[in-house]
């Protein structure tokens, strides 16, 4: 078995070449390994095994809805089960000593054989993102645009796989630089939700989405905030609170709250989506790539089909939410817009290209 396990082992590690870094919400980053064995060799397979289970796990919860799984009789992962679904993995941060193994790993899974595991026991699977998100990570008595500990465990790729991607920024080296970024927005502002600072902040990182994380740490304790704001429309949701021991757990289950709230979301648009027939209008190849990129990314347009393509038009069967008004919002913040031709029917276009 030792023999078995360590074979497949090397055999992902060899296939583990861009596949894993792919910001697809089938592959979880980030997840630390730490195990003791007789030997080195031992203390390795066993923290690798153990990885992979628990990466299973998380993609499990990401992709399933809690309530589903409450109610399933889920058999519990082990190596044997979880090995098959496995496709790429790659390590990181690798210690070791004569009987200890400690580092991170990033596992990439297969699709078609996870979505086929998880449906095999009854449960939904999940697997469309929200558009991604700039996380404006506040920390209570600190500058915001400084490195600190709360901002420092934002700045990962694992968060970019979630179902609710999440982008983050970095101070830059120079001081100077901060107090420049300073204007676009600063801890006040994004605390008290100024919406003309966020508005900044989204034109800056070119997204149209913001989650406010508020972070305060007491003894032994973080506890966090979340504001989450769609700069299109101007919806501000609080969604609550998270507690936990360290910063980086604090995280990790802000984004998991973030991807329940948007699978109940998904949810609830599925239930009530409409399909409609539009046709896409462009001049430039260029233009249908990006009007392309804007359909994918929106978050009101649940599935897209492409039916037919000329070289200055296609024609599309959309699956959107039901609400024609949010659905002008969200491509209208994008200088996109959606409307009735009375001789194409329903049009998009960019905004001053046609």
């Amino acid at each position: 078995m030792v023999r078995f396990i360590l074979l497949c082992i090397c055999a992902f590690l060899v296939s583990a070449g861009g596949g894993a870094r792919a910001a697809d919400p089938f592959t979880v980053a980030g997840v630390p390994v730490d195990a003791k064995g007789e030997n080195a060799i031992e203390a390795q397979i066993q923290a690798l095994s153990d990885g992979q289970v628990a990466a299973a796990r998380i993609l499990m919860n990401r992709l399933t809805l809690l309530s589903e799984r409450s109610r399933k009789d889920v058999p519990p992962f082990t190596l044997e089960t979880v090995a098959p679904l496995v496709r790429a993995l790659e390590i990181a941060n690798e210690k070791r000593s004569a009987n200890r193994y400690l580092g991170s790993i990033t596992v990439a899974f297969n699709p078609s054989r996870v979505q086929s595991f998880l449906r095999n026991h009854g449960l939904n699977v999940i697997t469309t993102q929200s558009r991604t998100r700039l996380v404006i990570p506040v920390l209570s008595g600190q500058p915001l645009w400084s490195e600190n500990p709360w901002s420092t465990e934002w700045n990962t790729r694992a968060y970019s796989h979630a179902l609710t991607p999440i982008r983050s920024f970095q101070p830059d080296e120079a001081n100077e630089a901060n107090e420049a970024n300073e204007d676009i927005i600063n801890a006040p502002q994004a605390g008290s939700i100024d919406m003309d600072a966020l508005r900044r902040a989204g034109q800056r990182f070119g997204v149209g989405q913001i989650l406010v994380a508020e972070a305060s740490a007491g003894l032994d304790l973080v506890t966090v905030r979340l504001t989450d704001i769609a700069l299109d429309t101007g919806q501000v949701r609080d969604l609550g609170t998270v507690t936990a021991g360290d910063y980086r757990t604090g995280a990790a289950q802000s984004v998991t709250k973030l991807e329940n709230d948007w699978k109940q979301a998904y949810v609830s648009l599925s239930q009530n989506a409409e399909t409609l027939s539009v046709t896409v209008l462009y001049k430039t190849h260029a233009d249908w790539l990006s009007l392309q990129d804007t359909i994918d990314g929106s978050f009101q347009i649940i599935d897209a089909r492409l039916d037919a393509i000329s070289k200055d038009g296609a024609m599309m069967t959309i699956r959107y939410g039901g609400d024609m008004n949010r659905l002008a919002g969200e491509l209208g913040f994008k200088g996109v817009e959606i409307e009735h031709h009375p001789e194409l029917g329903v049009i998009i276009y960019r905004r001053g290209r046609i």
